[in-house]
């Protein structure tokens, strides 16, 4: 009698233990998985020229070139944790380096798109990188740089629909680049596919970063009239 009530109060505990668990595993809370973003479409806006390595410019009213990444490439980064810009006072050339961008501890190295003295950088993107993916045309500027030649800083770059156009087609060239490395997005908003996911270029690998940063940032220097 003794070993029947020892059986039945062990199955009693098993029973309960399961009751138990089976309730915390309904009641548990299920972790949502973050949704894919697609990168937008980009559209610069007017009054600024685009260079083919992805950064812009716009002369201010004191006569400053005021300087930023395109929003292609703040899309195809995503966050970025910190900007390096070089001391007032540095003497730069059109094509050297002028931002440098760290991106989940890898670093991304942008050339000028003009010639002249750094002048500034600016505090609140210092402060807060995240102002460069929310308003890369605005509050996410980067730079300024004094001039004396602003005819010379503008005449090989995009403005207008020419600088929409080339954005598009980098795209779409972004696209392409991006299949081997099964990292689109599968939002069909394009005619002939999907855009990639906002940072894909992020989560390359360290040699698929090193060619995203040959292929659309540090390409040889392609002269564009403007149109």
């Amino acid at each position: 009698m003794v070993a029947l009530l020892v059986i039945l109060t062990i199955v009693l505990a098993l029973t309960v233990d399961s009751f138990v668990l089976a309730r915390q595993r309904r009641t548990a809370p299920v972790e949502a998985l973050a949704p894919i973003v697609a990168m937008k479409v980009p559209q610069p806006p007017q009054g600024v020229f685009l260079d083919t390595a992805h950064t812009w410019l716009r002369i201010t009213s004191d006569g400053r070139l005021r300087v930023g990444i395109d929003d292609f490439l703040a899309e195809a980064v995503g966050q970025i944790d910190r900007v390096e810009v070089p001391p007032q006072g540095t003497t730069i050339e059109r094509g050297s380096p002028l931002l440098t961008l760290f991106v989940k501890g890898r670093k991304l190295v942008i050339p000028s798109p003009a010639s002249g003295t750094v002048m500034s950088a600016n505090d609140k993107t210092q402060r807060d990188p995240s102002a460069v993916l929310r308003d890369p045309y605005g509050a996410g500027w980067l730079a300024s740089i004094w001039t004396r030649d602003h005819h010379a800083a503008i005449s090989s770059l995009r403005i207008g629909a020419a600088a929409t156009h080339f954005l598009r087609d980098e795209l779409h060239r972004l696209a392409d680049f991006m299949v081997p490395s099964q990292e689109m997005a599968s939002v069909p908003v394009m005619a002939d596919g999907g855009l990639p996911g906002q940072g894909a270029a992020a989560r390359l690998d360290d040699k698929a970063w090193e060619s995203f940063s040959r292929e659309f940032v540090n390409a040889p220097e392609e002269k564009t009239p403007n149109a």
